[in-house]
């Protein structure tokens, strides 16, 4: 961790709260060192750490950083302070002799499963600090991370804190329980935020698994700022949507994308049932929803034969899993009752349009029926049932017929028709289909063809499909024919 390498307490070779006459003999020191380019021995840099770079003005700096006693705090919550010289004492030199897993175990051995004490109290501090050391290391991160922030709070949610703040400062400065647990938190957020060794998700879920003074402060200040970046995103998404309809399906697919993770934090720190998450959840649902409906009548309006009610659908569907508030589903649930019904538009208009068909011819063939078995039938008279299904045949204008379906089904429609997910639909559409075709005559059935986009078998015309002068012509060839064969 940046906040323990590049420490100001490291880079000069001193504990947390060394004196100022302390500082001031060390920093003379290492200067010195520094400017015969020998590097001094027995300080508390602990080389074994990692990432140790001192010249002589990176020294400088770090005695102007411990000037001020905010300053002074700041970064003693990132070093080791000799609180019991006992125990802290021998692992300072295991430490120094590259043995940190004996230092650890000396300083585990006081604070497992143990409250803080007076007695423990520096081990807790100086053990949080060497297992945050090893943030970003050999993968254990996420692990590490949270043992050396629960220690942190835990000793800094205790009373012998004070005894690390006078340590650290002078008498003139005070400070709260509070104000030092934030000011902890925050630079460790800071600096995870540059790492990304974990993601922010992960860093809070640990912050919430502890108990502490300044938690629900540190939250507070904490989702805000993921709020602001959703509101700033939405903005950004409304502001591109009305420029340009025709991406209003990205826009909104790309605004759920980056904002998946914000919305995770904001649960995370507040709950889904707090007002603030409610509220903008429910902002987003609605923009997510509109770039829907702005895509979806887009695509209407220029007549586009691509899956939109689909895409539309999802997108929607999409703010129907954020949404919180009734006024937002209730909105939402509307809109996807639309679509829906517009999803299976071609399909429904062909049933519709071929069960029309069928019932009309139905309805004349029943009363042309009525008709015949109403009629007195004289002395030797007999009904010419071949007239009567010729009559029931030609009760439709068939021509007009094709018409319409060509109209009302045009090709383009087949494929999203073929495509439909209810095969309950799909077999009513088959089977009508399939009953007006068998009515149609062969010049008829190559216009509507595709109707059956199921059968590719070639349409064949029979003796029904021709006129009666062609019949008798046909008749005439086949005499002559069978006539020469004879002779």
């Amino acid at each position: 961790m940046n906040l323990i390498q590049n420490n100001p307490y490291r880079i000069i070779g001193l504990l947390a709260g060394a004196s100022a006459k302390e500082k001031d003999k060390q920093s003379k020191r290492l200067l010195q060192y520094l400017d015969a380019e020998q590097e001094p021995e027995n300080d508390f840099s602990f080389s074994t750490l990692d990432g140790l770079t001192r010249t002589t003005t990176i020294v400088k700096e770090s005695i102007t950083a411990l000037s001020l006693n905010i300053d002074k705090i700041k970064h003693a919550l990132f070093w080791f302070y000799n609180g019991n010289p006992i125990t802290d004492e021998p692992a300072f030199d295991a430490i120094k002799e590259n043995d940190i897993y004996t230092a650890s175990d000396i300083w585990e051995k006081l604070v497992f499963d143990k409250k803080i004490t007076k007695r423990n109290a520096s081990a807790s501090s100086n053990l949080a600090t060497l297992y945050l050391s090893g943030f970003n290391d050999n993968g254990l991160t996420t692990e590490i991370l949270r043992k050396g922030i629960t220690l942190k709070l835990l000793y800094l949610e205790s009373a012998f804190s004070d005894e690390f703040i006078r340590q650290a400062t002078d008498e003139t400065f005070n400070t709260t329980k509070n104000e030092l647990q934030l000011l902890f938190l925050n630079q460790v957020k800071s600096e995870i935020e540059k790492s990304g060794a974990i993601s922010t998700s992960e860093f809070l879920e640990i912050v919430n698994s502890i108990e502490f003074t300044a938690k629900s402060l540190f939250i507070k200040e904490f989702v805000q700022k993921p709020i602001e970046q959703i509101e700033l995103k939405l903005e950004e998404s409304k502001n591109k949507r009305k420029a340009n309809k025709a991406e209003a399906l990205k826009i909104g697919q790309n605004l759920r994308k980056t904002t998946h993770d914000l919305l995770i934090q904001i649960e995370n720190l507040i709950g889904k049932d707090d007002l603030k998450y409610a509220t903008i959840a429910d902002k987003l649902a609605n923009e997510i929803l509109q770039c829907s409906i702005e895509y979806f009548n887009f695509c209407q309006d220029n007549k586009s034969n691509s899956t939109y009610i689909e895409t539309s659908i999802e997108l929607a569907k999409g703010a129907k899993s954020i949404a919180k508030g009734k006024l937002a589903k209730d909105r939402i649930a509307d809109n996807l009752s639309t679509m829906e019904g517009m999803k299976d538009k071609e399909i429904n208009n062909a049933i519709d349009l071929l069960k029309s068909i069928k019932k009309a011819f139905e309805e004349n063939k029943a009363k042309i029926n009525l008709e015949v078995m109403s009629m007195k039938l004289g002395y030797n008279q007999t009904i010419n049932w071949s007239k009567v299904e010729n009559m029931i045949a030609n009760s439709l204008d068939w021509d007009k017929v094709v018409s319409l379906i060509k109209e009302v089904i045009p090709q383009s429609n087949i494929e999203k028709i073929k495509n439909s997910s209810n095969q309950a639909d799909l077999t009513e559409y088959k089977n009508l289909a399939t009953w007006v075709f068998g009515k149609l005559k062969y010049s008829q059935k190559t216009q509507v063809k595709y109707i059956c986009y199921w059968d590719t078998s070639p349409t064949v015309p029979t003796s029904d499909d021709f006129p009666l002068w062609a019949k008798w012509a046909i008749g005439i060839v086949i005499f002559f024919i069978l006539t020469k064969a004879c002779n």
